[in-house]
């Protein structure tokens, strides 16, 4: 037996619930993960060096989390 596969939908401010609800549609045998950082929208507006650092506190953040 296959196990479910997880995904990783992470918002950034605009749109990510609206893609989670599309990829839930196509693939209902999934777990998902939904991961949202508005708190620096805009990303554009960040430097690539902090947005990195950004994004892998954040990750960091969502992996030392308990689990649901």
């Amino acid at each position: 037996m296959r196990e479910r596969p997880t995904i990783l939908v992470f918002d950034s401010g605009l749109g990510g619930l609206t893609v989670y609800r599309e990829i839930a549609a196509v693939r209902p045998d999934a777990n998902f993960v939904y991961l949202a950082d508005d708190a620096a929208f805009p990303y554009g507006a960040l430097a690539e060096p902090a947005l990195t650092a950004r994004l892998v506190a954040l990750l960091d953040d969502a992996i030392a989390a308990p689990q649901a």
